[in-house]
């Protein structure tokens, strides 16, 4: 029976011809044999770089500075148009090239113009105040230059619908002049997706302090507040729409990788960083061209072969271990080199801490895709571990609002997303208590807070007795106004709605990703400190009666938590 399946398939001649080729003398032979010379890996694809664009009539940096500066309207607006066109062109990777920071340096000059800023004011850096604190966080952290654009840009971006004290004269057109900040936002953030771009826009003190202006556009307006025009269009301010602080942001995120707050990378790259090779000579700002004069100055990048020693492979070296900087070279060196940078870094937080602010001077509430981006702004820098600082010190009012994210209603007027049925058409009314609490949540803003409390709790103890223990309303209603308030032990007490959202989070199975896991790390850290005993102890019993049903939360819950204060 077997011989004759065997012959009606086939299988036993191809197991026996299988077999015959395997133990072959003859092939193991010609299997040893070498069948030529190994070839060696062939060369990576040189990086292209298109430095012109169709839309910009192929024109260089230097011919498209020429329109961008001119005097005459039409000028200005080609050349707009040209580089929205052409930074949007996904296919092309448009490049700025040498020179590329002349074009920011008249993208900047235009933004003021549009805006009404001064930029003849001197601004001095002390060493002194670019070591982050948590008055980093607020505006009376900046200077005095600081300060005044600070205090412009949030008259100028104001919502109109916010209580606030600045005269609704002082609003910027938004047919006029704000299309004009709109558009140079969003090239900005257009080149930033290019990665031969980051350095012409993260080196640029200017190009952030425009980014860090546009922060302060109406953040926090709710689609709700915007009324409908006459023809029926609706405001472009919506939290849906995505409007100048939005990109921003992006903009901001994809510059993470080089936003360093202690100078270290951009000490490196003006120290070290020095190559004809054409990646370096169009992506860098400051090159010179060859055969300039330098009239006996340093050049820009890479002064370090002009003092006789370095170059770009001892730059590699640096930029892979930029810890090695901390016992060759003391701060106060690298700070007189890139300390202007670094003050402009630290300007970007105040704006960031406003956004998550829902009731602050400039804002009639939290505009959620801000929020969301900020989030996601959050977690980017946090990557580099050059940033802790400013984050090992995060002030209680910041704690207190992203607190109120983990249980912010979907639905409601307390929703971000909250459209108001008496100047809007709404398709459907939900009454809310016939809904789950997975329904009425916000889940999505909910789980990306936690995930940005959770590692910031990570990063200091400091953190975590901020966030167990919250402060009173009125110490953070003292802080709305950008100045830090003075706390004491009395004035802090156990932050129950924090330890409430969070078990319902662990009870909750609607997370975006882990969204459970990340609340256990959470109380997992929190646990940490004794400061924070009274609230676990609050949370033990319902954790109990969860552990009893889930083994995973058991084994967290008995392992990093309770055992803690064995």
């Amino acid at each position: 029976m077997a011989d004759g399946y065997e012959q009606q398939t086939g299988r036993g001649r191809a197991v026996k011809r299988r077999g015959a080729t395997k133990d072959t003398p003859d092939n193991k032979k010609r299997r040893g044999v070498s069948r030529g010379v190994p070839k060696h890996p062939a060369a990576p694809p040189p990086v292209d770089l298109n430095t012109t664009h169709p839309s910009l009539n192929n024109f260089t940096a230097k011919n498209l500075v020429l329109y961008l500066t001119s005097e005459k309207p039409e000028a200005v607006t080609w050349a707009l148009n040209g580089l929205l066109q052409a930074t949007a062109d996904i296919s092309a990777n448009y490049c700025l090239g040498p020179s590329g920071e002349k074009i920011l340096l008249a993208l900047v000059k235009l933004f003021d113009e549009a805006i009404g800023w001064d930029e003849s004011d001197d601004d001095t850096v002390s060493i002194g105040t670019l070591q982050p604190t948590v008055s980093s966080w607020y505006a009376s952290s900046l200077s005095s230059k600081g300060q005044k654009w600070e205090r412009l840009c949030r008259e100028k971006f104001a919502s109109p619908l916010a209580m606030s004290s600045s005269d609704p004269n002082h609003l910027i057109d938004s047919d006029t002049d704000g299309r004009i900040l709109d558009v140079i936002v969003a090239i900005l953030r257009n080149l930033s997706f290019v990665a031969q771009n980051l350095r012409f826009l993260a080196y640029t003190p200017q190009v952030l302090r425009i980014l860090t202006g546009a922060l302060y556009y109406k953040s926090g307006g709710r689609s709700g507040d915007d009324r409908s025009g006459d023809d029926g269009s609706s405001s472009s301010s919506s939290s849906n729409s995505t409007n100048m602080c939005v990109n921003a942001i992006q903009t901001l995120i994809n510059l993470a990788p080089l936003i360093d707050i202690t100078g270290r990378q951009f000490f490196i790259d003006r120290a070290f960083l020095e190559s004809e090779a054409k990646e370096i000579t169009c992506t860098i700002p400051d090159q010179q061209d060859e055969g300039a004069e330098t009239n006996g100055r340093l050049p820009m990048y890479g002064m370090a072969s002009y003092l006789g020693f370095g170059g770009m492979a001892l730059s590699k070296q640096y930029d892979g271990k930029a810890e090695t900087l901390d016992a060759s070279i003391p701060d106060s060196v690298i700070l007189e080199l890139s300390g202007p940078l670094v003050q402009t870094y630290l300007a970007i937080f105040p704006a960031l801490a406003g956004i998550l602010n829902p009731n602050g001077n400039c804002s009639s509430g939290w505009h959620r895709s801000s929020v969301q981006a900020t989030l996601e702004l959050f977690t980017a820098l946090m990557e580099n571990s050059e940033n802790n600082a400013i984050f090992e010190n995060i002030p209680p009012s910041m704690f207190h609002h992203l607190t109120e994210m983990l249980f912010i209603p979907r639905l409601g007027p307390d929703a971000m997303d909250y459209i108001d049925p008496i100047s809007n058409t709404v398709v459907r009314v939900m009454a809310l208590k016939f809904m789950r609490y997975e329904a009425t949540i916000d889940t999505d803003v909910r789980d990306r807070a936690c995930e940005v409390l959770a590692a910031f709790t990570q990063l200091s103890d400091q953190n975590k007795v901020a966030l167990g223990l919250s402060p009173y309303k009125s110490v953070v209603e003292n802080e709305q106004d950008g100045t830090s308030a003075v706390e004491t032990t009395s004035s802090r007490r156990l932050n129950v709605r924090l330890y409430d959202s969070l078990m319902s989070m662990i009870a909750s199975s609607c997370n975006r990703g882990d969204g459970g896991g990340v609340a256990m790390r959470l109380l997992r850290s929190l646990a940490a400190v004794p400061q924070n005993r009274t609230g676990i102890l609050y949370v033990e019993r319902k954790l109990l009666l969860l552990a009893g049903k889930d083994p995973q939360i058991a084994s967290v819950a008995c392992s990093g938590i309770f055992n803690q204060y064995n």
